[in-house]
């Protein structure tokens, strides 16, 4: 037997079920990533539910409780975040839809973590406020994400180990150009700053297109070295041709 509970949750992606629903993977509060089934979201009466139902949104929902092995149907649903900028503001949309599917990629878990929970909500919200825009955002994202997934880089930074190891996560004092989890002395150098400021101090820190390219690429090769099946993310394209 079904039972009815209530959650809320960001909005992972939506998939077309049939004439009038939707699936929604939405990683949720209480549950963790959990997949719903939506119906008469795609009728002509339905424009109101279609754009709650939008990736990067976060809802409260009602949902039925069904057996492991069924999709879990919503009841009722509404917005819980009301975004200002994130859907009308290209710069910010195109930084928080690398993030989600930055998001989707890693977060496997159909537990509950509400750090990691309150860590998504905290940053979304924090990106829709246009005063708080940076051409670093995304990066900083990556490097805060990567200590709740569990190999947050060590902040060991020196002139004694100047090079980031992407395999150890750490900052070492060795280089061989040959090897590929090695990462040179500028761009280590990029990295150790970025991780010694904070959300509200990027403006002070100037990085050419060049360089923040740069470090995007071996930051997401950072994250294919710890998460197994981590995909090349699709969205980095139009990222790159609005920053």
């Amino acid at each position: 037997m079904s039972r009815i509970f209530s959650t809320e949750g960001i909005i992972f992606k939506t998939i077309k079920y049939s004439e009038t629903s939707v699936i929604a993977d939405i990683y949720t509060q209480e549950k963790g990533l959990k997949t719903f089934i939506v119906s008469g979201v795609r009728s002509t009466k339905s424009n109101s539910k279609a754009a709650i139902l939008r990736p990067c949104n976060f809802i409260h929902v009602i949902a039925y409780e069904q057996d492991a092995e069924k999709l879990s149907r919503i009841k009722e649903l509404n917005l819980s975040v009301f975004y200002r900028n994130i859907n009308i503001n290209v710069l910010i949309s195109s930084i928080s839809t690398f993030m989600l599917e930055v998001c989707r990629n890693a977060i496997k878990e159909k537990e509950a973590n509400s750090e990691m929970y309150e860590f998504l909500k905290g940053w979304f919200i924090y990106i829709d406020d246009e005063s708080h825009y940076s051409n670093l955002l995304h990066l900083k994202f990556l490097l805060e994400f990567s200590y709740l997934l569990g190999f947050g880089p060590l902040k060991n930074h020196s002139d004694d180990a100047p090079y980031f190891d992407m395999m150890e996560g750490s900052f070492c004092n060795y280089h061989d150009e040959a090897t590929i989890h090695l990462i040179n002395e500028n761009t280590s150098l990029s990295i150790a700053q970025l991780l010694a400021v904070d959300r509200s101090s990027l403006k002070d820190l100037h990085l050419s297109r060049a360089e923040r390219n740069d470090i995007t690429d071996h930051l997401l090769q950072y994250y294919k070295w710890h998460i197994s099946g981590f995909k090349d993310i699709n969205s980095l394209m139009i990222l790159r041709s609005v920053l």
